[in-house]
């Protein structure tokens, strides 16, 4: 008596190749959403850092012996002037600009930036 060559595959085999796909496909959807996430992230980090650079450069321009309008949309920040700096001891005539520090404050993610900015002092002539 002759027996036939099965052609295909077993049951088993057919079982062990979906499970290899299913560790493959799980592995891959996982990887591609870790990535999402992290690239939501990094977005996010950028926005907060084009922020703060906002924030600084306005306070950079502001201070009480100039005009500049209140542009910024940004309410998470606050400006705070600390004060003007020690002035360099000067043997000749005073100067006419000093360095005054400044605050950038963040309290929701409890932040804090210090700068400082040249004014122009009020001098007698």
């Amino acid at each position: 008596m002759k027996t036939k060559a099965q052609n295909g595959f077993t049951l088993l085999e057919v079982i062990v190749a979906l499970a290899i796909a299913g560790f493959i496909l799980g592995a891959l959807f996982s990887l591609l959403g870790g990535s999402k996430q992290l690239s939501w992230r990094s977005e996010e980090s950028l926005v907060r850092s084009t922020h703060v650079r906002a924030v600084t450069n306005f306070a950079l321009l502001q201070n009480e012996f100039r005009d500049v309008e209140e542009i910024l949309e940004i309410d998470n920040y606050d400006i705070r002037s600390i004060g003007v700096l020690a002035d360099p001891l000067r043997k000749t005539e005073p100067m006419l600009n000093a360095l005054q520090g400044f605050e950038v404050i963040n309290e929701d993610r409890d932040e804090e930036i210090i700068g400082s900015r040249w004014i122009q002092l009020n001098l007698p002539q």
